[in-house]
């Protein structure tokens, strides 16, 4: 991994996920950017200096972010990290993915709410923005995560071709981390598939990938994400990854199953689509 980025608000949201790129970061040398937007709708960018100096509020908030982020940094990481500090204006989601596409990091850290928290600054609303239209995975925390959670990482799919694919994307973490992996499908009464079909893909999925530890699993359960939720408690894994579809056009009050363990479950959600 070269580089990573993480959407950066000073919520402790975001100080978690700087904490958990930083720990990727120290193992892979990965460089860091952090992304701080400071909120308008204003087309900041066009805007010329005359209208510029109408809005000295945005203008100051600017300026104490780009001070106070090198100082800042130093809290979380040695003063010789690899992060470079990014302060943008306007509107949050859609400059974070402007900067993602500009810099194609390999891995998007994302603060996100756990149970019962509140929102910031801009973490929450721009969190399913994100998920839904990054190109890279999107690894979404609650609370700093630690090389041991790395190292025990669940991959829930229904292991058709796609999931090989996407499961690319991810390895090059597993690897980092000599993570087990714990192939996991959720099986259903509405998404029912019989364990003669299911070790078939599994198996199907594994080849090509032997030099990763796999631990096949058919857990069963009314649903996916309660599902996903009760296996990680039984099995101690705190990390989980998911094939998400492409959910770009669809309305934000229609939650999938990677948005709702997100914003309902205090799991680390790695969301990964091809």
């Amino acid at each position: 991994m070269k580089t990573l980025l993480v959407p950066f608000d000073f919520s402790p949201y975001s100080v978690a996920a700087l904490r958990t790129a930083y720990k990727i970061s120290q193992k892979s040398g990965a460089e860091i950017l952090c992304v701080t937007v400071i909120p308008t709708e204003l087309d900041w960018e066009f805007l010329s200096e005359k209208e510029k100096s109408k809005h000295p509020q945005i203008q100051q908030e600017y300026e104490e972010a780009s001070e106070l982020l090198p100082n800042f940094f130093k809290t979380i990481a040695p003063a010789k990290a690899p992060i470079q500090a990014i302060v943008k204006i306007g509107v949050p989601n859609d400059l974070i993915l402007k900067v993602a596409h500009e810099y194609a990091p390999e891995l998007i850290v994302l603060g996100a709410y756990g149970k019962g928290n509140e929102g910031s600054n801009f973490i929450g609303s721009t969190l399913q923005k994100v998920l839904r239209n990054a190109a890279c995975p999107v690894l979404a925390v609650k609370e700093p995560v630690d090389g041991n959670v790395f190292r025990k990482i669940a991959f829930a799919s229904s292991f058709t071709h796609e999931a090989k694919e996407a499961f690319s994307l991810i390895k090059p973490l597993v690897k980092l981390f000599r993570a087990s992996v714990h192939l996991v499908y959720i099986n259903t009464p509405d998404h029912f598939i019989d364990s003669v079909e299911l070790q078939e893909r599994m198996n199907q999925f594994v080849k090509g990938n032997e030099e990763v530890t796999f631990h096949p699993h058919t857990f069963n359960f009314q649903s996916v994400g309660l599902g996903l939720e009760k296996f990680g408690e039984l099995n101690k894994v705190h990390l989980v990854a998911l094939v998400t579809g492409h959910h770009e056009k669809i309305p934000s009050y229609q939650i999938g199953t990677t948005e709702s363990l997100v914003y309902k479950s205090d799991l680390a959600v790695l969301s990964v689509k091809i």
